[in-house]
């Protein structure tokens, strides 16, 4: 026995409209906006903690250990 909606794609047909989308609260939105604005800040600072390391026309080269220069 064959289902009946097989070999048709008409999606769900239904008569009821769902429920409206709550709107979120205004600490909600105050919750989100503070942990973008963290999540914003760390990689800003991350990215200029990062800048003088990430420089490579004033690097030095390495120097040796001391030992090596006591002999």
């Amino acid at each position: 026995m064959a289902w009946q909606g097989q070999g048709r794609d008409d999606g769900f047909l239904s008569n009821v409209t769902p429920p409206a989308r709550q709107r979120a609260s205004f600490g909600r939105l105050l919750g989100m906006t503070l942990l973008a604005l963290v999540v914003v800040s760390g990689l800003v600072g991350a990215l200029l903690l990062a800048g003088p390391a990430l420089d490579t026309e004033q690097q030095r080269p390495p120097e040796g250990p001391e030992a090596v220069e006591d002999r």
